[in-house]
This record gives structure tokens, C-alpha cells and sequence, in this order.
């Protein structure tokens, strides 16, 4: 059996590795000048090098297993080509062209899709008809070297059984994946429960068990939980690109690279070993959902490596030995305090718009000598182009003398300049790192941007966690254990708290130190949050985001264009009233003030913001409006 750089199938299996699997196979052949009257399996031995490309697009945007060109290239099927005399021919050249591209760089995955035709107790085909059928295509394409059997988009469990038989006629020891297909109801299109075939499937001790086609990943997310409840063996789900539409005489499919990345994630976070695409996913699809493997396993290194590495060069260097990692109260002043258990303050600054930061260091020694622990300097907020962020940081440090914690975004850096940065940071001594996602692009003053979003918050703790052990991203030493301080970010009025929750829990799970939630305005749903935490025994401080409101139309905005932002109507009423802008600022100071003093011990620390820059305000908020 082939074994690569992931190991056999077996070792995958045994090992739980997250795999990623390929796109469709069919839609981009038809999107790429194949005729829908043709025979899309003939195209191995007609055009060759169309196939070969689309495999090796596949493997460059991240796929970990790719899938032969052999859906239906059955006796049957191809017989209504009059192809019927060719399936060793086409099978074969269909694994050996999966091979050729693959190398050691992925597994190869056979695909065979249903017969074509109906077998008894619904047509006339009889059952050892039909496993003879399977049995030849099976043959052929075992005998060329695949890595699995892979049956795809099967509707009738009595012709896949038929199938799995004659993989156990060939070689009980073959790899064998099943896959059938339900509607948005969870029924075949036969009208078979979801939960009577996957029984079925684990009765029959197929490998995996998996869905594609049909529907997108919604409906596939909804029945997960619901085969857990039924077998323990590894799953596989391969969604469409969402349901097609029909747009100027073509069906197309609508979803998004990153409507498909999301649920990917919620796949590999949900325990789906083996995840891809099927009709309407491309190449572009895979790339983004090749972003999120790397969140599937905090230590599934040797996984990650190649996705890292954007699907083509495997990493180079000595594997390293994760080393004794720094302890938190020697990472920095602001860690040590956390450490300590004592109550921290931070304000803050935003980097300058401009090209001098005299503005912003002399805010930061006065906030110094005010006796604040830290300044925190946001990454691009609102997706805004400003100074350098960590250059920011490191000018304060020096000049102002007094900590940063350093906002660090996922929007802008893909993996190895995120890594660089991260080595920077500690060789010119900043430690404290809040690591964020990023807003979006769309929502600053350069909305054509482009965002990279290689990883996010969740995958940008793993990395950091990793480097403080002393090993990159490739497994490699990086010379000494780093002592980065690693906070996350988390919002306590989140729309959805049950994804807010699972979230941060991930991030906890990653490496993260500390948390600095979202300006909060409701203090009842910040308790809320941390009752949750003390429910789930998350042991990690937390430090509470407080914004002083200049004004109602300052409310306003934050309440309807800052996401993550829930502003209750008793506070926005309370804006409303004053007569002046100077009582406004006192208002907002005051609303602020109260919610310090009944979050209390509650809570670690404060991270106050100085809106417009007027540190003074965020000053009086937390009591340090005078020298110390």
C-alpha cells in the first residue's frame, strides 16, 4: 500500500488525521470546454493534459487526496458511449494520471459512482450482474495503484452493497469509502432515512462513511451529530457548491469559496475526518477551505505542513523537539501581573494616519506616567490603512517606555509573513500580542483590497503557541522557546453566542493566555459570559473591553456600524438627553465609570479606548485622570 507523506490510509485512519479532499471533478470539466454530451471519463485517453491540470490545480490550492477521473466508468455506463470495450483503459489511465500529479505530495482517492441503472428489487438488473459490473471497474482500478476505493453519490444501498461486495472479492484488505446521498429532509431520493443507511454502512464495515452531492454544506452540517449518535467510524463529507441556479441558460452554483470555507471548518471542528467538494466546488473552493485545515488539530503537524506550504513544497530543515516553554510571569510586565492575579489597566492609542508618531508616543508617556500597565495598538482597525502597527509598538516601547500590547491581525499577512512577524516581534522584544482576525476590507476606506485571511484567530494562537515552544510551522526549531504573551479577543454580546462560545473555546484549546473582549456596553451580558466560562472551567483572564461614548451620535454609530457592538437602549436614552457636547463626554464618562465599578474583581483588568484620542477621558474612566 502507497504511503506518502501522510502515511497509508490506514495510518490516516488510525491516526485521526484531518484530510482534505478535492472539488468536483465533472462541473469543472464541463467548465473547461467539455461538451455535457460527451463521455467525461473518456477524456483520461482523449485530452490527457485537461485532466492532468485540473488535478495539479487541485493539488496546488491544498488538496490532500485527489480523486481519479473513473465516476462513470463503469461497463454500463460507458456502454451507452460505446465505450463498453475500454474500462481497463480508461481506469487505468485514470489512476495514473491522480499518481502522475500526486507523487508524495497526496493520496489518491478511485471515485465510482452508481451503475446507471436500476437493480432488482427495482429493475432488471440482477445483484450478481451488478457486482459483477463493480467488480471489473474495481479491478482495474485497484490494480493501477489507488489508495482507495472511493464510492460516490449513491442513492439505492442495495447497488452500493453490491459494490462493496465486490471490493471484498478483490481484496478484503482495500481501503473502501461510502458515500450516499440524501435530500435537505435527510432521505435518499428513494426515500431511505439517513439513519437506516448509515447503520447499514457501519454493519458493513465500510472504512468511511461519508455524504456528497445533492445538497451544500448546511443540510451536511445538520446531519453530522445525528451519524455520531449512530457509529464511531471516520467521516467523509463532500458537499456542493449549494443548490444551482439557472443563470442565462446554465445552472451555476452560487456558493462562495468562503461560504464553503466556513462550513469546512465547522466539519473538521465537528470531528469529519475527510473533507471536500463535489458539483460547483473549483480549485478556489479548496484554496480557501485549505485555510481552515490547519485549525482541525493543534498538533497534527505533519497534516498542516502541507497546507502551509500552499499545497506544493513540503517543508525543508531538521524536525525540532518542542522545548521547555517560558513561564508566563517571565514573559513581560503586563503577563506577570496577569500572572500575580493583580488588576491591570491598558489604553487604547490608534496608530498614527500620518507618517510622524510624536503624537501618539507623547499620549503614551503621559498614559504612562498616569500609571497605566499598557497601551494597546490596534492592526488596521475598520480595515483603515495607518502606520505599521508593531512598528507602532516598538517606537512606544522605546521612546515612552512603557509596554504595548500589540493588536495583530489575520487580514493582511498570509502564513510565512505572519511567522516572521512573530519572530520579529520577539527578537525586538515586544511580548504582548492580542491575535485577532481582522475586519474585513469591505468595511474600511479601501474596500477593493484585497484580504488574505490565510488562517484566523484560532490558527494564528496554534502557530504562536507552537513558536513559544521553541518549533515553526514545518516542525522545525526555531533556536530557543519564544515568550510571547498570547491574548485573544472575544465578544460577550455576540448574535450568535453559541458560535461566539465554541470559538473561544477553541482559542483557549490553542494556546491562548488571556482575553480582551469587544467594548461592552451591557454589563449583564458580560456576567453571562463569565458564568459560562466558570461553567466550562476556563481558567484564563479576562480583561474588559470599556468605551466611553462622546456623544448620541457616537452611540449611534457604534451601535450600527461597529460589528460586534450591542449598545442597550437605557445607555442609548441616556446619550440622547444631554443639551450639550461637553455634558455628552461627562454622560459617556459616567456610564463608563459605572460599568468598572460593577464588574469589580469580576473581571482582571480594563482595556479602556480613548476615543478621538482624548486620553483624558479614558483616563478618568479608570480613576487615573491624575499623576501618580
Amino acid at each position: 500500500m502507497y504511503a506518502g507523506r501522510y502515511g497509508t490510509f490506514r495510518e490516516i485512519i488510525r491516526d485521526k488525521k484531518p484530510l482534505l479532499l478535492d472539488g468536483a471533478l465533472g462541473t469543472e470539466l464541463y467548465n473547461r470546454g467539455v461538451f455535457i454530451n460527451q463521455c467525461f471519463e473518456h477524456v483520461n485517453l482523449s485530452n490527457p493534459e485537461l485532466v492532468k491540470r485540473l488535478h495539479e490545480d487541485y493539488l496546488r490550492a491544498g488538496a490532500m487526496a485527489l480523486s481519479t477521473n473513473s465516476w462513470g466508468a463503469n461497463y454500463l455506463k460507458l456502454r451507452q458511449h460505446n465505450l463498453h470495450d475500454q474500462v481497463l483503459q480508461i481506469n487505468t489511465k485514470a489512476v495514473e494520471l491522480a499518481r502522475g500529479v500526486a507523487g508524495d505530495d497526496a493520496l489518491v482517492f478511485a471515485s465510482v459512482g452508481p451503475l446507471g441503472v436500476r437493480i432488482e428489487p427495482f429493475g432488471p438488473t440482477s445483484f450478481e450482474e451488478a457486482r459483477k459490473v463493480f467488480r471489473e471497474q474495481v479491478a482495474a482500478l485497484a490494480g493501477a495503484g489507488a489508495d482507495a476505493i472511493c464510492f460516490e453519490t449513491f442513492s439505492d444501498l442495495s447497488e452500493l452493497q453490491q459494490g462493496i461486495l465486490a471490493v471484498r472479492d478483490i481484496s478484503p484488505d482495500l481501503p473502501l469509502i461510502a458515500s450516499v446521498v440524501i435530500g435537505e429532509d435527510q432521505l435518499s431520493p428513494l426515500g431511505s432515512p439517513l439513519e437506516w443507511m448509515v447503520r447499514k454502512l457501519d454493519e458493513w464495515a465500510v472504512d468511511v462513511i461519508g455524504l456528497n452531492c445533492s445538497v451544500g454544506p448546511q443540510p451536511m452540517m445538520n446531519c453530522v451529530h445525528l451519524i455520531r449518535e449512530i457509529t464511531d467510524r471516520p467521516l467523509s463529507m463532500r458537499p456542493n457548491a449549494g443548490l444551482p441556479k439557472l443563470v442565462d441558460g446554465r445552472h451555476i452554483y452560487m456558493s462562495t469559496p468562503e461560504y464553503m470555507a466556513h462550513f469546512a471548518q465547522e466539519f473538521f471542528q465537528s470531528g469529519v475526518q475527510f473533507v471536500g467538494g463535489c458539483c460547483g466546488t473549483s480549485p478556489s473552493h479548496i484554496r480557501a477551505m485549505a485555510n481552515v485545515l490547519r485549525y482541525a488539530s493543534a498538533t497534527a503537524a505533519q497534516t498542516a505542513e502541507h497546507v502551509y506550504s500552499d499545497g506544493g513544497q513540503e517543508s525543508r530543515g531538521d524536525q525540532g523537539q518542542e522545548m521547555e516553554r517560558v513561564p508566563a510571569e517571565k514573559k513581560s510586565g503586563w503577563a506577570a501581573c496577569l500572572a500575580r492575579g493583580e488588576t491591570v489597566y491598558s489604553v487604547e492609542l490608534l496608530p498614527p494616519s500620518g507618517i510622524s508618531p510624536d503624537v501618539v508616543i507623547e499620549k503614551s508617556r503621559q498614559i504612562r506616567k498616569a500609571g497605566v500597565h499598557a497601551i494597546n495598538i490596534p492592526d488596521g482597525p475598520r480595515a483603515s490603512a495607518r502606520m505599521s502597527a508593531i512598528l507602532t509598538a516598538v517606537m512606544i516601547e522605546q521612546q515612552a517606555g512603557i509596554e504595548t500590547v500589540l493588536h495583530y491581525t489575520c487580514r493582511d499577512r498570509n502564513l510565512l509573513g505572519m511567522q516572521s512577524d512573530m519572530l520579529g516581534a520577539q527578537a525586538i522584544g515586544l511580548r504582548n500580542l492580542l491575535l485577532v482576525t481582522g475586519d474585513p476590507p469591505k468595511l474600511g476606506n479601501y474596500p477593493n483590497a484585497t484580504g488574505v485571511f490565510d488562517v484566523d484567530s484560532i490558527g494564528l494562537t496554534n502557530m504562536v503557541h507552537r513558536l513559544n515552544g521553541g518549533i515553526d510551522l514545518g516542525g522545525r526549531s526555531v533556536g530557543a522557546a519564544a515568550s510571547l504573551s498570547i491574548g485573544v479577543g472575544v465578544n460577550p454580546v455576540h448574535h450568535d453566542p453559541d458560535y461566539e462560545m465554541k470559538r473561544f473555546e477553541w482559542k483557549v484549546r490553542a494556546g491562548a493566555e488571556w482575553a480582551i473582549t469587544q467594548p461592552v456596553f451591557d454589563v449583564t451580558a458580560l456576567f453571562r459570559f463569565l458564568d459560562y466560562m466558570d461553567r466550562h472551567q476556563i481558567r484564563i483572564p479576562v480583561i474588559a473591553g470599556v468605551w466611553p461614548l462622546m456623544s448620541y451620535r457616537n452611540a449611534l454609530f457604534m451601535q450600527n456600524e461597529v460589528p460586534g457592538v450591542e449598545i442597550p437602549c437605557s445607555i442609548m436614552e441616556r446619550m440622547a438627553a444631554p443639551a450639550s457636547a461637553e455634558d455628552s463626554k461627562k454622560v459617556g464618562v459616567e456610564i463608563a465609570r459605572e460599568m468598572v465599578e460593577q464588574l469589580g474583581s469580576a473581571v482582571q483588568g480594563i482595556q479602556v479606548s480613548a476615543p478621538f484620542g482624548r486620553i483624558d477621558l479614558a483616563l478618568q474612566v479608570i480613576g487615573r485622570d491624575r499623576d501618580e
